[in-house]
């Protein structure tokens, strides 16, 4: 790919926001809904995607070099992450009481910095130390696997990666595995890479560069179907699978859709550096706001629908903002040094 996409960069910034809305609103600053945590989940989607679509296409049509690629992918995720979750550690074991979900334990703090999934009982999830961190051992479970296919053209890349994931998500299905470790890897959110991945085969084969209307037509109205069936599917649980079928829709169908109108939409400079610093909102958003609703709530009256929903935009902007401060002061300079060693 020669250099990144604006539009792929802003809906890396959608689903960093969508994810910092979701937090918001469940803080808890209003009557809870499954919509709710459904807006983070479908950022979370969104975001892996994307992160296939980007795979497919920084790699090329051919083979690469798995250890090259290991080593970047390692250099641009871990130094944050183990940042945070020390950070997070560290006052889960002097401040207990800043957390609902996160208690301090040394096996658990170990696993999560090797990102070995594991059952908290804190949080009732299969989520390590710094609970955000779950996305992240999905992300490197896809970078192995992609790693280990690397002497394969990107096609046959993509094939294997599509029946191997399909394959553990069915047995999973199936089995219904308990153990954290297998229950973790036969899910179906793996998926969502392997649609990036197909979308990223057919962005470098070139059948994304000139889409006929029609098709971008069929694509809005397969990603506004997929929208509609995602939230109004109620079972009771966020994270259901039917649900993640129209979510799912959406994500890809949104990707196509952007990545095909690319020629003829604006290049928006705060939306492109909103995607620039997307990694940096996700990990920190939690601590702004949480820091920000619990002042605010504390000063003024929550009983006004009005003042409520002031909380909750404040919080989303604090989140936003404490990503952009963290991307240009922290994560921009130091991959500027780390891309030295890869």
């Amino acid at each position: 790919m020669q250099g990144k996409l604006p539009t792929i960069q802003y809906l890396r910034g959608l689903a960093a926001m969508l994810v910092v809305a979701s937090h918001a609103l469940l803080y808890p600053l209003a009557e809870q809904t499954i919509a709710y945590g459904r807006l983070g989940w479908l950022g979370v989607i969104l975001f892996f995607v994307v992160s296939g679509f980007i795979m497919v296409t920084v790699t090329g049509p051919g083979s690469f070099d798995p250890v090259a690629f290991l080593k970047r992918r390692i250099l641009r995720i871990v130094p944050l992450y183990w940042a945070f979750t020390l950070v997070a550690a560290a006052l889960a074991l002097v401040e207990p009481g800043l957390f609902k979900t996160t208690v301090f334990d040394g096996g658990q703090l170990l696993k999560s910095l090797v990102f070995v999934p594991f059952y908290n009982p804190a949080s009732h999830g299969l989520h390590p130390l710094y609970k955000l961190g779950w996305t992240l051992n999905y992300e490197m479970f896809f970078y192995v696997g992609f790693a280990v296919l690397a002497l394969l053209t990107a096609r046959r890349r993509v094939a294997v990666l599509t029946i191997a994931y399909v394959a553990l998500a069915l047995t999973g299905a199936l089995r219904q595995p308990v153990d954290a470790i297998p229950a973790f890897y036969t899910s179906f959110m793996p998926l969502a890479f392997v649609a990036g991945a197909w979308l990223g085969l057919a962005q470098i084969e070139g059948y994304l560069r000139k889409v006929p209307a029609a098709v971008l037509v069929g694509l809005g109205i397969m990603a506004l179907a997929g929208l509609v069936q995602g939230f109004t599917w109620d079972h009771g649980l966020v994270e259901d699978p039917v649900a993640f079928i129209g979510l799912l829709s959406f994500a890809a169908a949104t990707v196509a859709l952007v990545v095909g109108l690319e020629p003829v939409l604006p290049r928006v400079r705060f939306l492109e550096t909103l995607g620039d610093a997307s990694y940096s909102i996700y990990l920190v958003h939690i601590f702004a706001v949480a820091a920000t609703a619990g002042v605010l709530l504390r000063l003024l009256d929550t009983t006004d629908p009005l003042v409520t929903n002031a909380i909750i935009a404040f919080a989303i902007v604090a989140g936003a903002v404490a990503g952009l401060m963290l991307y240009r002061l922290v994560e921009r300079p130091l991959m500027g040094r780390l891309r030295k060693l890869a």
